[in-house]
């Protein structure tokens, strides 16, 4: 408890230097400003033509300029934005902005957050060392390397235009599996049941389903949804679908496997019916929550879209299609992987905790 206290302390020293340092940096090449003073001028209620009613609010912002060849001028400049901040925002005072200035005018370009990110990573950081320990270096580690596969495999999907997808995010999910596994549990039987069942359910399940799909021809889905897309809009949402079913695999084979190891090491002469027994009983009891953790997740990506197809007069109908589809597309996929990884979780824990051991 005392070296958790001292590392935890240490994590947080840590964080608001780095926090502190980043807010206050301006080794940009970007121009930097602050908001030094706010005053609110208008606020006018407006409604557009489908009836929907908001508030138009007006700023009058005085800038400090804080880096480059207009560092320490001040400007002056007016901010109209909806209450709503759908597509304009409110700025407040002590906040700093990305600015352009041209002909003496300055316009605000973005906000500056990546002190934000920095106070999100050193809090994911103090949880972990509080809540795991020593082994928090490990999850960690595990997180950067996959982060570092995960822009590799963005770029070589680049360079490849989209072929090759199904090949491309396979090969990644089982690596992003590996990696996980090889790091935090190390190489042991349990190890290698928990990886041998992740592949196995992720690929069975993918691989059904995109059987169903071409038996179908793929009818009702609708890829042009796809928001922003640069490729062929069926590959992203194939890459999609494989890393989305890879997380929810890889969460219940652990919880399955690491139940099991704990019975057979309470129990060593448990029989296979046994072990098969508790398994579907676990299972039975993650794979609801499980499968409304990732349903929710997928609703919620798509809900500020449905929101606003609906507010603008559009179709129930017409709104699931191009806002909801491919999320519950998405959640039937990942909950048949769900479903499928209770009995390949149990035959691996069998055969890796049981007939290898015994062996």
């Amino acid at each position: 408890m005392q070296k958790k206290y001292w590392l935890s302390l240490i994590v947080v020293l840590i964080g608001l230097c780095a926090v502190t340092f980043t807010y206050y940096n301006t080794n940009y090449q970007a121009t930097i400003a602050v908001v030094t003073k706010v005053k609110q001028l208008d606020d006018l209620k407006v409604t557009d033509q489908y009836e929907n009613k908001d508030h138009e609010l007006t700023q009058l912002l005085t800038l400090k300029v804080l880096n480059h060849q207009h560092q320490g001028q001040h400007y002056t400049l007016k901010n109209t934005y909806e209450k709503s901040q759908l597509e304009n925002q409110a700025y407040h005072r002590n906040q700093r902005v990305f600015v352009q200035i041209r002909n003496g005018q300055l316009t605000i370009s973005n906000v500056k957050r990546d002190w934000v990110i920095i106070l999100m990573i050193f809090t994911l950081v103090l949880l972990m060392v509080i809540l795991i320990g020593a082994k928090s270096w490990l999850v960690l580690a595990s997180l950067l390397l996959n982060t570092i596969i995960f822009y590799v495999v963005i770029h070589f999907d680049i360079q490849k235009n989209g072929s090759g997808t199904i090949m491309i995010y396979s090969l990644a999910a089982m690596t992003f599996a590996t990696v996980s596994f090889l790091l935090y549990q190390g190489i042991h039987r349990k190890m290698w049941a928990m990886l041998t069942s992740t592949i196995a359910a992720l690929l069975i399940s993918f691989g059904l389903c995109y059987l169903i799909m071409r038996l179908t021809n793929e009818r009702g889905i609708t890829y042009m949804v796809v928001e922003y897309a640069t490729q062929n809009p069926r590959s992203l949402f194939i890459g999609q679908t494989l890393l989305g079913v890879l997380g929810a695999v890889m969460d219940e084979s652990t919880d399955i496997i690491s139940s099991l190891s704990e019975i057979i090491y309470h129990n060593p002469k448990i029989t296979g019916k046994q072990l098969w027994q508790s398994g579907r009983a676990i299972g039975q009891e993650i794979m609801g929550p499980l499968i409304n953790v990732l349903f929710l997740i997928f609703m919620a990506d798509a809900l500020p879209m449905t929101i606003l197809y609906l507010r603008n007069n559009n179709a129930i109908a017409y709104t699931f299609e191009y806002t909801l589809s491919l999320g519950v597309l998405q959640s039937l996929i990942s909950a048949i992987g769900i479903v499928l990884t209770v009995p390949t979780a149990t035959i691996c824990t069998y055969y890796f905790l049981i007939k290898k051991g015994a062996h």
